[in-house]
């Protein structure tokens, strides 16, 4: 991640957000929108995603730029008619022209694969993929029946209490249920591993924000309030999609077990917040 962080001038005073940030990091007003619209733009400590906003003299603008260097998808898993990726932060499951979905279809110069489930844009970790929709069809059941072991680990703001096991709250109408392990906590922040029961859309970063223990990084559910250095300029929200556990449709004596390695920027936001 690129970071940058400047003082607004005299001369920029009164001036609209997206036109000081496409002069400052001297890029397109096409590309600074994209900033804003990916809420990656702090104004004085607090997260702002209005182009129209404007900005008054001595404003502390931050900014925070993800790399642009594509790699290849890194595949955990092959078996059968299966394959489970690491999935990368910023990118979409599928239903777009850019997703995950259509980039492991040209990788593996396979137009048939299709995504079984799916992960929010910024979080990280386990996805499964079908080599094709028959593949796909017979593994959802999976999932409806609750067979499928999900596994995932988070930073979360506070110190959460030993009494946090479980987080049972309806969402979207929908019963809902998060079993919560604490792997370390200090004063200000907790490393969880959540297993989910249910697969409710933002479950975890749902149920975590409800009992205020918000995941660290997310611009969606943990509100505007101050926080710590280290913590708001988290580039993303730390979630990641640890572990996969389910039955092997082609080796039904031996489940799948699949792990997906902790990412780098998971590891740096730990170290910074002195957790293991």
């Amino acid at each position: 991640m690129n970071r940058e962080r400047f003082q607004v001038k005299p001369h920029e005073d009164g001036g609209l957000l997206v036109d000081v940030l496409a002069d400052r990091l001297r890029c397109s007003k096409k590309q600074a929108k994209t900033l804003l619209d990916g809420k990656h733009v702090l104004v004085n400590d607090q997260r702002v995603w209005m182009t129209k906003h404007v900005v008054s003299r001595k404003d502390i603008i931050e900014t925070t730029r993800p790399e642009t260097k594509v790699k290849k998808i890194e595949i955990l898993k092959k078996s059968g008619d299966l394959i489970v990726v690491n999935k990368p932060s910023g990118i979409v499951t599928n239903g777009s022209s850019k997703s995950l979905e259509v980039r492991l279809q040209r990788e593996l110069n396979n137009p048939e694969i299709c995504a079984v489930h799916r992960l929010d844009r910024e979080t990280t970790g386990c996805v499964i993929f079908a080599k094709n929709a028959e593949a796909k069809a017979s593994v959802i059941p999976f999932f409806k029946e609750e067979k499928v072991v999900k596994l995932y680990r988070a930073i979360v703001s506070g110190r959460v209490a030993d009494e946090l096991q479980t987080i049972t709250r309806d969402i979207d109408g929908k019963s809902a249920t998060t079993l919560v392990n604490i792997l370390d906590r200090t004063r200000h922040a907790s490393y969880l591993e959540l297993r989910i029961k249910t697969g409710r859309t933002h479950q975890i970063r749902k149920h975590l924000s409800a009992v205020r223990h918000p995941v660290l990084g997310d611009k969606g559910y943990a509100g505007s309030k101050e926080i710590a250095d280290v913590m708001r300029t988290l580039p993303r929200q730390m979630l990641h999609a640890y572990k996969l556990i389910l039955p092997n449709p082609s080796d039904p004596a031996n489940a799948l077990r699949i792990t997906a390695p902790i990412p780098a920027d998971f590891l740096e936001a730990l170290a910074a917040l002195k957790l293991k």
